[in-house]
């Protein structure tokens, strides 16, 4: 049986209008999304789930288990199996509205979404993939 490939597509709504948010949340988001990348980058899988909402990695960990059939998967089980994030990859523009960000970063094909969680800017992400 083949692996799928498990693509993380970042769960976002519709960005409102204008910057929104403060310079200094700005900043904040900006920094957990570079970890986020970083992580991603240098294939630290529990890195990059330390970065992710508890929701997010608790959804990564059950896709690897009922799609992907890996026993007792864990959220970094699961992103271990993924191939790192291109090198080079850069947060962009941040956009800060209330409790919720979108962080842009070269390479991804959509912006991240970033929560506060816990008042910690965390990654939102769901998994998603081609099983067979």
């Amino acid at each position: 049986m083949r692996r799928a490939l498990v693509l993380f597509a970042p769960v976002f709504a519709a960005a409102a209008a204008g910057c929104g948010g403060s310079g200094d949340q700005a900043g904040k988001v900006s920094a957990a999304a570079q970890s986020y990348v970083a992580a991603f980058t240098a294939h630290d899988a529990g890195a990059t789930c330390r970065a992710m909402t508890e929701h997010s990695q608790e959804l990564v960990a059950e896709f690897a288990r009922e799609h992907m059939h890996v026993n007792a998967a864990t959220c970094a089980k699961a992103v271990a199996l993924l191939p790192p994030a291109p090198q080079g990859a850069k947060v962009g523009e941040v956009t800060v509205t209330g409790s919720r960000a979108t962080a842009a970063v070269d390479g991804f094909d959509h912006p991240l979404l970033l929560v506060r969680e816990h008042g910690t800017w965390r990654v939102q992400s769901a998994p998603s993939g081609e099983t067979d």
